[in-house]
């Protein structure tokens, strides 16, 4: 069975789709010719995702996307690369230790704008909230009442930012292994059910028992 949750490519960045809109020039560089081959299948071997259990290799490897992929993030939200690797190193302390084999981060940028978040940056929230609250939304609307879906989807991400600040939970445990608009949704459709189970939500019956299907995220961002 073909799996939804793959259906979201990491988001390189957050801003990308305003940045695009205010500057049309982006859109002719876009559209001059790719790389060689030989060039390509470099830089494919280099994003492979690298399986190990030594974490300064893990390390390095992630340093490595980090300056590919994220820089444009980490100016504009004021992150280093230590500080990312900090934020993955917290959340694999326990493979370590086990010497276990540690999960590759899959998206490096968006781990970048979740440590930015965690490190209190109120432009990332910003940008990722404009990002994230049409997804969230919709699947709130699965679930709940028009009205209700929409009052339930701020409180969450009321919460979310809390908990995410305090480093308590929230985004300080995304691990980049999957699109952090997914990883979000995700979380967001677990507490609802949470709720329902605590008697302290009220979900439609007719929806009850239906799953989402993961890859209405992002589907009217396109």
């Amino acid at each position: 069975m073909k799996d939804d949750r793959h259906e979201e490519p990491c988001a390189r960045d957050v801003g990308a789709r305003v940045d695009v809109a205010e500057h049309p020039q982006k859109k002719a560089v876009a559209a001059r010719p790719g790389p060689k081959p030989a060039v390509r299948r470099a830089a494919q071997q280099d994003a492979a995702p690298l399986l190990t259990s030594d974490w300064h290799e893990h390390r390095s490897h992630l340093l490595r996307a980090f300056f590919r992929d994220a820089a444009p993030l980490a100016a504009r939200y004021r992150v280093s690369g230590d500080d990312v690797a900090d934020h993955a190193h917290t959340l694999a302390r326990p493979r370590i230790e086990r010497g276990s084999l540690l999960k590759p981060v899959v998206c490096v940028a968006d781990l970048a704008v979740a440590t930015a978040c965690c490190l209190g940056r109120a432009n990332a929230w910003n940008e990722l909230w404009i990002f994230a609250e049409p997804s969230m939304t919709r699947a709130a609307f699965s679930r709940l009442p028009e009205t209700l879906a929409l009052t339930w989807t701020r409180r969450y991400w009321t919460q979310l930012e809390r908990i995410s600040r305090a480093g308590t939970g929230g985004l300080a445990q995304y691990d980049g292994s999957r699109p952090i608009r997914l990883w979000i949704v995700e979380q967001l459709l677990g507490t609802l059910e949470e709720e329902r189970a605590a008697g302290r939500l009220e979900i439609r019956r007719e929806h009850l028992g239906r799953p989402i299907p993961l890859r209405l995220v992002g589907e009217q961002l396109a």
